[in-house]
């Protein structure tokens, strides 16, 4: 999926709105029942950056989108057209 796209779009949101969008991909992450597509580097990356209050920072917001992109593409492309 097209996750250079969706960091263009997100540069230009409001932190508020950057949170929100985290926080929809964060849940569309969890209750994937493909996690197992996620590469495992990808996904412990993810969490110690949920667990240190990192993940709104771009580096591990595009981890986050491009764990969502791999397991749940169509949920993901939704979100992209929305920006």
């Amino acid at each position: 999926m097209d996750v250079a796209r969706f960091m263009e779009a997100v540069r230009e949101l409001a932190v508020e709105e950057k949170h929100s969008l985290m926080e929809e991909l964060l849940d569309i992450l969890l209750s994937s029942v493909n996690l197992e597509m996620v590469p495992d580097d990808v996904g412990w990356r993810v969490n110690q950056a949920y667990r240190d209050g990192k993940l709104i920072e771009d580096e591990f917001l595009r981890d986050l989108a491009y764990a969502v992109s791999i397991a749940e593409p169509a949920k993901f492309r939704r979100i992209v057209e929305r920006l």
